[in-house]
């Protein structure tokens, strides 16, 4: 009763005083985003501008182009520019590809800002309620995966974004079709996102999207001069000298990551369990059938517990939540998952210190080393708000 009270009183003062929350938001933006800009004009140390360098200035025709897959394995690399992502990617980048490092970064870090606050707007017109919509905007932006995702130009804003595009125009087969081919970038987000919405019935948009990415992959294959064929073959074998070292530490809080620590390859016998948890999943939307911004909000769960990916993905969880928030922005489950985002994106600030102290002779970092127990630990958090996003089909009163 005090909350639901304390919610309408804020409901009516929000109301009354929206041009305040949107200044203040548009305040925090720019804060948030001219440090983030400024991290990445000093790093930038993931973008695939050096793949896309690679593959459209090095030369005219294939038979002097330089394949950024076979260069990696060669061994010619630029900071952590490896290209392990689909080559779409590669075309998506083309544009920066013909500027210098510098402006790469610039260019790259104003996109990612552009796109946070197209996603925003996205969000809106698909029908999140703006109070909730400004506050979990906010949250985020004061997080660790914000700055992190523009500061090392990441692309989880890009996928966010084709998220929010293909779900809000998910009456438009086209505009849905782009969104979801964007989405395609990265394949460890493709799968999981692309499953979800074929479950939900978009089964030509999922099919169209895919013959997109794969015509990309033809297309970079005529570039290079191979067979798409092997265009796949070389970017598994270039994930696989990724994830398959021995010294690779994997991510805070995924089932192949927690495999990577164990066995020291992401391929084990928790595999098994990854199976079985794309197998529940499907069984339980066939079952249930809940509504489709349920079944998106937990494909990306999905990708995040079963799939390798560092904290700045954790950007993701913005998106599953305001997904979530359709059915009512008060239900158990996204207050749930509105804690855990405030722990993966705060974590750092709060807990890490503490970690710290407790092993002073180990290097700890919040997005990749974080040790068995708390990757097992952030997992089960995880299932459980995977689970309890398709299993909740009750019709709940927002």
């Amino acid at each position: 009763m005090i909350i639901s009270r304390f919610t309408e009183f804020l409901v009516r003062f929000y109301n009354r005083y929206y041009v305040v929350f949107w200044l203040v938001f548009a305040l925090v933006v720019l804060r948030a985003s001219y440090y983030s800009l400024l991290a990445a004009c000093e790093s930038s140390l993931d973008m695939q501008w050096y793949p896309a360098v690679q593959l459209w200035t090095s030369g005219g025709g294939h038979l002097d182009v330089i394949n950024p897959y076979v260069a990696f394995l060669e061994g010619d690399r630029f900071m952590a520019n490896g290209p392990n992502y689909m080559p779409f990617m590669y075309f998506f980048m083309m544009p920066f590809a013909f500027l210098d490092w510098e402006s790469a970064k610039i260019a790259f870090g104003l996109l990612n800002i552009v796109l946070f606050l197209a996603t925003v707007f996205l969000l809106y017109i698909a029908g999140v309620p703006r109070l909730f919509l400004w506050f979990i905007s906010v949250l985020v932006l004061f997080g660790y995966t914000y700055g992190n995702v523009i500061g090392n130009a990441q692309s989880a804003i890009i996928v966010g974004f084709g998220v929010a595009l293909a779900y809000s125009f998910r009456h438009k087969p086209w505009i849905m079709v782009i969104g979801l081919s964007l989405v395609c970038v990265k394949h460890s987000f493709a799968l999981p996102i692309l499953l979800g919405f074929f479950l939900c019935g978009y089964y030509k948009e999922v099919l169209g999207s895919a013959l997109i990415a794969f015509g990309f992959v033809c297309l970079f294959g005529l570039k290079v001069g191979v067979s798409p064929i092997e265009v796949l073959h070389l970017l598994s074998q270039v994930n696989a000298q990724v994830y398959l070292d021995g010294r690779s530490l994997g991510g805070p809080s995924d089932l192949m990551s927690l495999s990577q620590k164990l066995f020291g390859t992401p391929y084990s016998m928790i595999s098994l369990v990854i199976v079985l948890v794309y197998v529940s999943f499907v069984v339980l939307v066939w079952r249930f059938k809940p509504k489709t911004h349920k079944v998106v909000a937990a494909s990306i769960v999905l990708s995040l517990l079963t799939l390798p990916h560092l904290g700045y993905d954790h950007y993701m969880l913005f998106i599953a939540i305001c997904l979530a928030s359709l059915s009512c922005k008060y239900e158990k489950v996204v207050l749930y998952m509105i804690v855990l985002a405030l722990f993966l994106w705060r974590g750092e600030k709060i807990f890490k210190p503490l970690f710290d102290r407790l092993s002073p002779d180990v290097s700890i970092h919040w997005a990749m080393n974080m040790g068995v127990v708390f990757c097992v630990c952030v997992i089960v958090l995880f299932a459980l708000a995977l689970y309890g996003l398709i299993l909740d089909t009750r019709k709940h009163k927002c």
